[in-house]
């Protein structure tokens, strides 16, 4: 008779302990990273990056290598000013390096980077890396323990040159 109880109780137990353990992000499942120009969720921030450029510079520092800039916008989709940390931002490269963003712009967001409930900003991520490296994808978080949110990047083509115009037919 108490083995049959003591099992009751334990299976009783077992539903809340595995809803615990799903809510605690245990069995956290990823999707394969968006594109640019989609938008992903990392806790309290929403992101969405629309372009990837190289410079040899940003702002008045100059990069050792080439600066890999990332346009992202960036909304507080919380209920409590959110502090946004350019130094948890992570890019990665084709051979499966990781490299943390050197600058942003702007590089103050309002009072020490606060971004306030459903304010959106626009912020560039600044990367130095070495010339020739062909990022893949950056993984936004909203914290340095947050499990971040992959982006595929393509980096904007180059201009190319205008095509001659045709020889005159005689």
């Amino acid at each position: 008779m108490f083995f049959g109880c003591a099992a009751r109780l334990a299976a009783l137990l077992m539903v809340p302990v595995a809803v615990l353990l799903a809510s605690c992000g245990l069995f956290h499942t990823t999707s394969a990273p968006a594109g640019t120009g989609q938008e992903v969720l990392d806790g309290k921030f929403a992101f969405i990056v629309s372009q990837v450029d190289t410079s040899p510079t940003f702002g008045q520092a100059r990069a050792h290598g080439v600066y890999l800039i990332v346009s992202t916008a960036v909304r507080n989709v919380g209920t409590e000013a959110q502090f946004f940390d350019m130094a948890a931002q992570r890019l990665k490269d084709s051979a499966g390096r990781t490299y943390s963003a050197s600058f942003m712009d702007p590089p103050f967001l309002g009072e020490v980077n606060n971004i306030n409930p459903g304010l959106q900003v626009s912020v560039k991520l600044a990367f130095d890396v070495p010339p020739g490296v062909r990022p893949t994808q950056i993984v936004l978080h909203e914290s340095a323990s947050s499990h971040g949110a992959p982006v595929k990047l393509t980096q904007s083509p180059s201009p190319s040159p205008s095509p001659s115009p045709a020889p005159p037919r005689g």
